[in-house]
C-alpha cells in the first residue's frame, strides 16, 4: 500500500484545485520558506481524522480554509483527497477488494466536515477504524511535523505508550475493552436493581398469603349485604311512592286558588292599558308644540345673526380695498426695474458674440493640424509593430524550442525512472511472501468460524431473556388495567354518592350565609347513623347557626327557614354524657339534647331505661339502632325515616373512599412493577442487541477471512501475470529512451539557428524606438494647444449662455407683474359693488322677526294647557298600578306556596330516583325485588339484618380484594425474575471472560512489540551516531497500564537522563525510534517535515543513509531544504508562492535545486 496522490482545493494557502503525485518511494518536497510546504502535511493529517485546531497550526476548524489574499477573495469550502494504491491488499475489510482507495474530507465555513470513501459519505470513525493498526492515524509515528521530534522524546510516560501500541495493532482491542466494561457495569447495574425486586416481591407474596383468607370472608358476606340493600331500597320506594300523591292533591288546590287571582289581575291590566294610551297621545301632542316652538326661535335667531352679518362684511371689504391700493403701487415700481434690467443685459449680449466667432474659427485650425500630425504616427507605429511582432514570433519559437528540449530531457528522466521502477519492481513480484501470506489466511478463518459458532449460540440464549422479559411486562400490564378498572368503578359511585349528598346540601339550602345543616358537623359513626338520621328527621333537619347568637337570630325572622329549628353553635356544649347518643359524635361540640338520648341495643333494653327515668328527667329518652326512639310520654317509630339518610350516605361514602385508597395504592405500586419490568426489558433487548452485533462482527470476520483468502490466490495470479507485463514493459522503455536521444540532438540545432535571427530582429526594433518619440512628443504639443482654444471657446459660450438666460428672466418677470396688476384691478372692481348691495335698507328683516316673536308666544300657551291634561291622567294611572300590585303580591304568595309544594314533591321525586339508582348500582331492578319481597317485610327488621352483615364486615376491616389472583400472580413472576437473575449472571460471566481474553491478548502483544522495538532501537541507534547505546524502559510491572520511558547514551556521554541531550541528538534518537517502530509495524507511508533541520552535514549523511535503507519496504515523503537529502530523493515536487498568499506546484529542476539549497 502507498500514497499515490493528494488532491488538494481549497485548503489554506492552495486555493486553486492542485494535484500532487508521489510517483516514486522517496518523494523530496522543496521551495522557500513561507511558500507552504508544511501545508500537505497539514492536509494528511486532516483528511485522517485530525479534530484539534490546534494540531493544525490555527485557532478554529474553519482555519483551514482558504481566507483570501490581497489579490483574491476567500473561498466558502475547502477539500483534500488521499489516493491510495492497496494492490497490496494492505487495507482489510471490506475494501480489500479495491486496488485503488480514495478518502476526501471536506470542510464549509459553517464548520460542517463531511468524509468521503471511494466517493461514498461515512463517519470520521469509519476513516479512524479503516486505518486501525496499520500505523496511519491523525497523530500516528508515521507523520512527524516540525518540532514533533523534540516531542516525541520528550513526551509522557503513557504518551510514549500510545506509539508501541499503535505498532503492535492493540488500538482496536482497548477500544471493544472500553465497550465490554460498559456493558459489565449495565449488566451489575441490571442485577442490583433485579435483587432488590426479588426481595421486596418475596415480601409481599408473604402479605397476600394472610390477604386470601380474608377476602373469602369479605366476599360471600358482601354478597349477603348487598341482597338485603336491595330488599330495603324497595321499601323505602314504596313508602315514597304515598308522599308524593299527598302532595299532589294539595298542589291541585292551591292551582286553582292561584287561577282565580290571575284573572282578576288581568282586568286590571286593560285599565292600565287604556290610561297609557291617553297619556301616549298627550305626550305626542306636547312634543309637536315643543317642535313648533324650537322651529320658531331657530327662525329669530338666524334673522338676528344675519343683520350682525352684514355689518361685519362692510367693514372687512373696506379694510381690503385699502390693502388692495398700496400692493398696486409697489407692483408698478417692480415692473420699472425689471424694464431696467433688461436693457443692460442686450447690451451686453451684443458685445460677446463676435469674440465667440474668432474663437471658433482658431479652434477649427488648431484641430486640423493634430490630426496631420496623430496620422503620420498611426503610420509609423504600423510598421514598429509589424517588427515587434516578428521579433516576438521569433521569440516564442525560441521558447518553445527551449520547452520541447526540457520536456524530452523530462521525458528521458521519468523514463530511466520508470526502467528502474520496472526493474526494482520484477525483483519484488518474484518474491515469496503471497503463499506465506495465504496459509495465514487460512488460519484466520477457522479460527472466525469457531468464534461465529460460539456468538451464534450466546445469541439465541439472550433472545429466551427477552421474551421472558416480555412475557413479564404483560403480565404486570394486565393487572395493571384490571385495578384501573375496579378504581374506576369505586371512583364512579364515590362520584354519584357525593352528587347525592351535594343535591341534599343544595335543596335545604338556608336564607342566610351564617346557616348550615346540623348533620355535616355531628360525625356519626355508621352503626348509629339510622338512629340520629331519626332524630334529625323528626326536628325537620334543623340548622346550626355558626356565629349568631338565638337573640341575633330573632332578628332575622324573615329569613330563617320556615318550620325547621335553628341552633346557635355558640349554646353547644363539649361535655358528652357516657350512654347518650352525644357519646359516639366525634365533633367536639354538639347540641346538649343528645345527651338526652340514651343508646340502647333493642327495645327491651330501652323500655328499662325509660322506666328507670326519674320523674324530674322527663325530657330523657331512648334510642335503638333500628331508630326507635321513645320516653314515658311519646314514641317515633324508625320506619318514618325516608329512603337512605345523609348520615348513612356519609358513612358508605368512607368505605368507599377507604376502598379507594387501598386501590390507588396497588395501582402505585402495579405502576413500579410495570416500570421495572419495562426496564429488564430493555436491560435484555440491550444485550441481545449487544450479542447481535458481536454476532454479525464475527459473521463478518468469518467473511472478511474467506475474502481475503479469495483475494491472495487472485493476487498470486495476478503476480505471474504481471512478471510477464513487466518484461515487455521493459524492451518498450529502452527503445523509448533512444528515441528521445535522438529527438534531443535535432531540436538543439534548429534552436542555435532560431536564436540568430532573434538577436537581428533585436536591434531593428531598438532603432526605431527614438523616431517614434520624436512624432509622440509633436502630438502631444499640438493636442495642448486644442485643449488651450477649446478652454476658451468654452468659456466665452457660457457666458453668453448666462446673459442670454438672464434676458429671459427679466421678460418673464414683466410679464408676471403685468398679469398681477390686471388681478388686482378686478378685485377692487368687485368689492366696490358687494359694500354697494350691503347698504341697501333692512326693514324687511325687522317686521319678519316680529311676527315670529308673536306665533312662539301662542304655541307656549297651547303647551301648558296639554301639560295639565298630562298631570290628571298620570294621577289616576298611579292609583290603578296601587292596585294591582297589591293583587300582584298575593298571587306571588300563591306562587311561593305553590312552588314549595312542587320542590317537596321534586324532592321525594328525586329520593325516588336515587332509590332506583342505589338499586340500579347494586345491579338490581325494582321489580325483581319487589317479586321476591315477602309480604310481612318490614324495614326496621330488614334493617336489624343488615346491620348484622355490616358488622361483620367492619370486623374483617379492609380486605384486598385480589388477595388470592394476585399471590398466584406474583409467586409466578418471583419465579420468573429468578430465571432472569441466573440468566444475567451468566452474561456477566461471559463478559467478564471477554475482558480476561482481551487482557491477556493485549499483554502478549504489548510484550512481544515492546520487546522487538527495544531490540531494533538497541541495533538502530549505533549505526545513527556510529556508536553509544539507547534502550525502552517500563514504568510499571503491569503490562495494561505501564508508561514507555527511553534512555540514549550517544558515543562518549554517560548522561543521566535523555533531556540533557543536544537538539540535533534528541532528533536522531527519536527517529531512531520512529525507525525502530517502523521495522517492526511499516506503516504504507512516512511524512517528515523538516525533520533534518537541526542535524549537521554528516548526521544528515547518516540519516539519509537510513531512510534510503527503509525505502525498500515504507514510502517516504520528506520536506527539506538540505542538498544532501535533495540528492537522495527519487522525485523532487517544488512548492512556490509566485503570487502572495497562494500555493502552487511546479515542476523542479535537481541542478537548480541544488544551486538554491547551497545559496
Amino acid at each position: 500500500m502507498r500514497l499515490k496522490k493528494i488532491k488538494l482545493a481549497g485548503f489554506k494557502s492552495f486555493v486553486e484545485p492542485t494535484s500532487i503525485p508521489f510517483p516514486g518511494e522517496m518523494t523530496a518536497i522543496v521551495g522557500p520558506n513561507g511558500c507552504g510546504k508544511s501545508n500537505v502535511i497539514d492536509a494528511v493529517r486532516w483528511v485522517l481524522g485530525e479534530s484539534s485546531a490546534k494540531n493544525l497550526r490555527g485557532d478554529a476548524m474553519t482555519d483551514v480554509i482558504f481566507n483570501g489574499s490581497s489579490s483574491r477573495k476567500p473561498v466558502g469550502q475547502c477539500s483534500v483527497e488521499l489516493v491510495f494504491d492497496n494492490s497490496s491488499g494492505r487495507i482489510a475489510g471490506e475494501f480489500a477488494g479495491y486496488n485503488e482507495l480514495a478518502v476526501k474530507r471536506l470542510v464549509t465555513r459553517d464548520a460542517t466536515s463531511t468524509y468521503f470513501l471511494n466517493g461514498t459519505k461515512c463517519r470520521r470513525r469509519d476513516v479512524t477504524d479503516l486505518f486501525l493498526g496499520t500505523g496511519l492515524g491523525p497523530r500516528s509515528y508515521a507523520i512527524i511535523e516540525q518540532g514533533m521530534i523534540s516531542r516525541l522524546i520528550e513526551s509522557k510516560p503513557q504518551e510514549l505508550r500510545v506509539f508501541i501500541e499503535e505498532a503492535a495493532g492493540i488500538s482496536k482491542y482497548k477500544e471493544r475493552r472500553r465497550e465490554t466494561e460498559n456493558r459489565i457495569r449495565h449488566t451489575v447495574d441490571n442485577l442490583d436493581r433485579l435483587n432488590d425486586v426479588r426481595e421486596e416481591l418475596g415480601q409481599q407474596i408473604e402479605k397476600l398469603r394472610r390477604q386470601a383468607a380474608a377476602a373469602t370472608r369479605y366476599k360471600t358476606l358482601r354478597a349477603s349485604a348487598r341482597e338485603l340493600k336491595g330488599q330495603l331500597t324497595a321499601l323505602k320506594f314504596l313508602k315514597n311512592s304515598e308522599h308524593i300523591e299527598t302532595l299532589q292533591k294539595q298542589q291541585q288546590s292551591q292551582q286553582q286558588e292561584l287561577d282565580t287571582l290571575i284573572a282578576k289581575q288581568q282586568g286590571d291590566e286593560a285599565g292600565l292599558h287604556s290610561y297609557r294610551e291617553q297619556q301616549n297621545l298627550l305626550k305626542v301632542s306636547i312634543d309637536e308644540i315643543q317642535q313648533k316652538i324650537f322651529s320658531l326661535s331657530t327662525s329669530i335667531t338666524r334673522i338676528e345673526q344675519d343683520t350682525l352679518h352684514g355689518q361685519q362684511r362692510k367693514k372687512d371689504i373696506n379694510t381690503e380695498l385699502d390693502g388692495l391700493s398700496s400692493q398696486l403701487q409697489a407692483l408698478l415700481a417692480s415692473m420699472e426695474e425689471a424694464e431696467q434690467a433688461l436693457n443692460v443685459s442686450n447690451e451686453q449680449l451684443e458685445l460677446i458674440e463676435p469674440e465667440l466667432a474668432l474663437k471658433e474659427a482658431q479652434l477649427e485650425q488648431s484641430k486640423d493640424n493634430l490630426e496631420d500630425a496623430e496620422e503620420s504616427l498611426r503610420h509609423y507605429n504600423t510598421e514598429a509593430r509589424e517588427r515587434e511582432q516578428t521579433f516576438h514570433r521569433l521569440k516564442q519559437e525560441v521558447q518553445q524550442y527551449h520547452s520541447k528540449i526540457q520536456s524530452i530531457m523530462s521525458m528521458q528522466l521519468r523514463t530511466t525512472q520508470r526502467i528502474s521502477e520496472l526493474k526494482e519492481e520484477q525483483r519484488s513480484v518474484s518474491d515469496d511472501t503471497l503463499l506465506m501470506q495465504i496459509e495465514e489466511a487460512q488460519a484466520l478463518k477457522e479460527s472466525a468460524q469457531e468464534q461465529y459458532e460460539m456468538a451464534r449460540q450466546s445469541l439465541a440464549e439472550s433472545e429466551e431473556a427477552e421474551r421472558l422479559a416480555k412475557a413479564s411486562l404483560e403480565h404486570v400490564s394486565q393487572q395493571y388495567q384490571s385495578t384501573n378498572g375496579e378504581l374506576q368503578g369505586i371512583n364512579s359511585t364515590l362520584k354519584a354518592l357525593e352528587a347525592l349528598q351535594q343535591d341534599a346540601s343544595q335543596n335545604s339550602k338556608p336564607l342566610h350565609d351564617d346557616l348550615s345543616l346540623i348533620w355535616t358537623h355531628l360525625g356519626v359513626p355508621e352503626e348509629w347513623a339510622f338512629a340520629t338520621e331519626v332524630v334529625l328527621n323528626h326536628l325537620h333537619q334543623p340548622y346550626m347557626a355558626s356565629s349568631l347568637t338565638t337573640p341575633e337570630l330573632a332578628d332575622l325572622n324573615n329569613q330563617l327557614p320556615t318550620g325547621r329549628p335553628v341552633f346557635s353553635a355558640v349554646s353547644f356544649t363539649n361535655v358528652k354524657q357516657a350512654g347518650t347518643l352525644a357519646s359516639v359524635m366525634t365533633a367536639d361540640n354538639i347540641p346538649a339534647f343528645f345527651n338526652r338520648i340514651w343508646l340502647s341495643e333493642n327495645l327491651d333494653e330501652a323500655k328499662q331505661k325509660v322506666t328507670s327515668f326519674s320523674p324530674q328527667h322527663q325530657e330523657r329518652s331512648a334510642i335503638t339502632r333500628q331508630g326507635e326512639w321513645f320516653n314515658s310520654d311519646w314514641i317515633v317509630c324508625g320506619q318514618e325515616s325516608q329512603g337512605e339518610g345523609v348520615l348513612q350516605r356519609a358513612a358508605k361514602i368512607r368505605e368507599l373512599q377507604a376502598e379507594q385508597a387501598v386501590a390507588e395504592e396497588r395501582l402505585s405500586h402495579l405502576h413500579d412493577e410495570k416500570a421495572l419490568s419495562t426496564e429488564m426489558l430493555d436491560n435484555a433487548s440491550a444485550v441481545k442487541n449487544s450479542v447481535f452485533k458481536s454476532s454479525q462482527d464475527a459473521q463478518y470476520a468469518v467473511q472478511q477471512a474467506s475474502h481475503s483468502v479469495g483475494l491472495l490466490e487472485h493476487q498470486l495470479k495476478q503476480q505471474t501475470a504481471r512478471l510477464t507485463n513487466i518484461e515487455e514493459s521493459l524492451i518498450k522503455q529502452e527503445a523509448q529512451l533512444e528515441e528521445e536521444k535522438e529527438q534531443l540532438e535535432i531540436l538543439s540545432e534548429t534552436l542555435e539557428i532560431q536564436e540568430a535571427e532573434l538577436m537581428e530582429h533585436q536591434e531593428l526594433v531598438e532603432s526605431s524606438l527614438n523616431q517614434r518619440t520624436e512624432l509622440e512628443q509633436k502630438v502631444a504639443n499640438y493636442r495642448g494647444i486644442v485643449e488651450n482654444t477649446t478652454q476658451e471657446n468654452h468659456t466665452l459660450a457660457l457666458k453668453c449662455q448666462q446673459l442670454e438666460n438672464q434676458r429671459l428672466l427679466y421678460q418673464q418677470q414683466i410679464t408676471r407683474n403685468q398679469r398681477q396688476k390686471d388681478e388686482y384691478l378686478a378685485r377692487q372692481t368687485t368689492l366696490s359693488k358687494e359694500l354697494e348691495a350691503l347698504n341697501a335698507p333692512q326693514a324687511s328683516q325687522q317686521e319678519q322677526l316680529q311676527q315670529l316673536l308673536e306665533d312662539k308666544a301662542i304655541e307656549e300657551e297651547n303647551r301648558a294647557e296639554l301639560q295639565i291634561q298630562q298631570e290628571e291622567i298620570g294621577n289616576l294611572l298611579r292609583q290603578t298600578q296601587s292596585d294591582h300590585q297589591i293583587i300582584a303580591k298575593d298571587i306571588q304568595a300563591r306562587s311561593a306556596q305553590l312552588e314549595k309544594l312542587n320542590i317537596d314533591i321534586e324532592g321525594y321525586r328525586v329520593r325516588g330516583t336515587t332509590i332506583l339508582e342505589q338499586l340500579e348500582e347494586t345491579k338490581q331492578s325494582l321489580r325483581s325485588v319487589l317479586d321476591t319481597l315477602p309480604e310481612n317485610a318490614e324495614e326496621d327488621a330488614w334493617q336489624q339484618e343488615l346491620d348484622k352483615v355490616q358488622a361483620g364486615l367492619a370486623r374483617l376491616g379492609a380486605v384486598n380484594l385480589a388477595a388470592v389472583e394476585e399471590f398466584e400472580v406474583q409467586s409466578e413472576r418471583k419465579n420468573h425474575l429468578d430465571t432472569q437473575h441466573n440468566d444475567l449472571s451468566e452474561a456477566l460471566d461471559t463478559l467478564q471472560t471477554a475482558i480476561r481474553k482481551i487482557d491477556k491478548e493485549t499483554r502478549s502483544r504489548f510484550s512481544n512489540t515492546f520487546e522487538q522495538v527495544n531490540e531494533d532501537l538497541k541495533n538502530l541507534f549505533p549505526k545513527v551516531f556510529g556508536g553509544g547505546s539507547a534502550y525502552l524502559a517500563l514504568t510499571d510491572d503491569d503490562l495494561l497500564e505501564t508508561g514507555v520511558t527511553i534512555m540514549a547514551r550517544p558515543p562518549g556521554k554517560k548522561n543521566s537522563t535523555i533531556h540533557l541531550l543536544s537538539g540535533g541528538e534528541k532528533a536522531l534518537t527519536a527517529l531512531s525510534l520512529v525507525f525502530a517502530i517502523f521495522r517492526l509495524n511499516p506503516a504504507p507511508f512516512c511524512l517528515l517535515d523538516e525533520v533534518d533541520a537541526p542535524l549537521d552535514d554528516a548526521n544528515v549523511g547518516r540519516f539519509c543513509k537510513l531512510v534510503s535503507e527503509m525505502s525498500q519496504t515504507v514510502q517516504f515523503i520528506y520536506i527539506t531544504h538540505n542538498k544532501i537529502a535533495m540528492e537522495m530523493a527519487s522525485h523532487l515536487t517544488g512548492v512556490t508562492m509566485a503570487e502572495p498568499g497562494v500555493s502552487r506546484m511546479v515542476a523542479v529542476d535537481v541542478d537548480e535545486a541544488i544551486a538554491f539549497a547551497e545559496a
